[in-house]
């Protein structure tokens, strides 16, 4: 939930978002430059990490490091976060299809 309304918050208080993503930006090169081991939500290869399409490229749990991505941390989903997942991943899929053909 911090994640997703962050852009809301930002919006309300700089009535913009590129404030955000710069500051995710930042995030994420700390972690690759310190080599910090740190989780964050990046779009990685799921590689069957996750029961969807091992082949998409997707927004999940990762630990990041000096090597960039250095793996793909799988949580256990309940059956709620499961299917909400295989809804945003079906979603791109179809999107990426769409721009494909």
């Amino acid at each position: 939930i911090k994640v997703r309304d962050a852009a809301k918050e930002i919006i309300k208080r700089k009535v913009s978002t590129y404030y955000g993503i710069g500051m995710a930006l930042v995030r994420i090169t700390q972690a690759i430059f310190n080599n910090e081991n740190s989780i964050l939500p990046v779009s990685v290869y799921n590689g069957g990490v996750y029961d969807i399409d091992p082949d998409l490229y997707i927004g999940l749990p990762a630990v990041l490091n000096r090597d960039g991505v250095h793996h793909v941390v799988h949580l256990k989903l309940n059956t709620d976060e499961q299917e909400k997942l295989e809804h945003s991943a079906a979603h791109l899929k179809d999107n990426l299809n769409n721009i494909n053909h």
